[in-house]
């Protein structure tokens, strides 16, 4: 899966959770971006790697893509 369709369907699975809110697309982004900033954080942390690591790379593309949306 591309960072583009991965940040798509993590707005999207966030959105159809805040739709009732106030604000749903800011609110989705928001949480979305969490998420990935969370996985970046952890994936750090649990495998002792530095940041920038491939891996870290693709949610670093996946958190862009968000911010695109």
């Amino acid at each position: 899966m591309t960072p583009k369709e991965k940040a798509k369907e993590l707005y999207f699975k966030y959105y159809q959770q805040v739709a009732d809110g106030s604000y749903p697309e800011y609110n989705a982004k928001q949480c979305a971006l969490i998420a990935v900033d969370e996985i970046i954080k952890e994936y750090g942390t649990y495998y002792k790697v530095e940041v920038d690591g491939k891996y870290v790379s693709y949610w670093k593309e996946v958190k862009q893509e968000i911010l695109n949306l």
